[in-house]
């Protein structure tokens, strides 16, 4: 089976989770079918990035090593009829930034959905809603030329809100922001690629704020200045005690934490939302 992956970068820890569970060691990182020279550099950067952290936990995890390439979803193709491969994983990284323009990543899922269904059985989505109502994600998932998948509530079947989501589930981020309404959450995806304090919460401001376009960014200074005064506390989410014990991880915590006048409170998170959503992949 080859299984598509359309993701966030924040989401290493679980779409990691998914590759061990699938077992599969053909792993294709996408590139564009453009020539532009910036573009395939952009998307290369992305992709080491996201595919480093995977070879490394397979490594330590599984004791096995993945067969990893980058290629156009064409040579993609292409190296599955010359190999008859039964199995894949593809992966389409996008780049973080677009979470501040919802417009944009709906547009990028869009194109990449379109791609991607001339060679995969399924697509997992490994997004929120990240600024997009559920009508807009849903009619996109829903014109897939192939069957998409993405974490969802297991009672209501909604879609989650944000990566943050997916990690926690949505009654624990609600109950964590009952207990304080001013929290801001880290993951370790997030902190490793946005070390400084400033930088991770300018990039947050447009989920947060439910921007929807991209006219709405000229507002983010405004926005950050009245989220900072408002901020009481950081929850630093763990997916393990490898997580708990990273020192380049609290150092960045501890950073936004002081650089804002934060407690830290730690909770763990999981890969559950995202593996349930293979799961109903598999099924289909």
């Amino acid at each position: 089976m080859h299984i598509g992956v359309i993701t966030c970068e924040i989401l290493r820890k679980e779409i990691g989770a998914v590759v061990r569970r699938t077992g599969v060691d053909r792993i294709f990182f996408l590139l564009p079918e453009s020539n532009n020279l910036a573009l395939t550099i952009l998307a290369k950067k992305v992709n080491e990035r996201f595919s480093s952290v995977l070879v490394e936990e397979a490594r330590t995890k599984l004791k096995s090593n993945l067969n990893v390439k980058e290629k156009t979803i064409a040579g993609i193709a292409k190296e599955i009829r010359a190999d008859n491969i039964r199995d894949s994983v593809i992966i389409h990284v996008l780049e973080l930034q677009l979470h501040d323009y919802p417009d944009k990543l709906l547009a990028e899922i869009e194109a990449s959905l379109k791609k991607m269904s001339s060679i995969v059985d399924f697509v997992i989505l490994g997004y929120g809603l990240c600024g997009s109502t559920a009508t807009e994600l849903e009619r996109v998932i829903n014109e897939a030329g192939v069957p998409v998948v993405i974490p969802r509530d297991k009672t209501t079947g909604a879609i989650q809100n944000n990566c943050i989501e997916i990690a926690l589930g949505k009654e624990k981020v609600q109950a964590l922001l009952r207990e304080e309404i001013g929290t801001f959450f880290m993951t370790p995806a997030g902190a490793a690629l946005i070390k400084e304090p400033q930088v991770i919460l300018e990039s947050s401001v447009g989920i947060m704020a439910g921007n929807r376009k991209r006219s709405t960014a000229s507002d983010t200074l405004r926005i950050m200045k009245i989220m900072e005064n408002h901020y009481q506390r950081v929850v630093k989410i763990c997916y393990s005690e490898a997580d708990e014990s990273d020192i380049e991880y609290r150092k960045t915590v501890d950073k936004f934490a002081t650089k804002f006048g934060l407690e830290i409170k730690n909770v763990m998170g999981s890969s559950k939302l995202v593996l349930e959503a293979l799961d109903e992949g598999w099924g289909i």
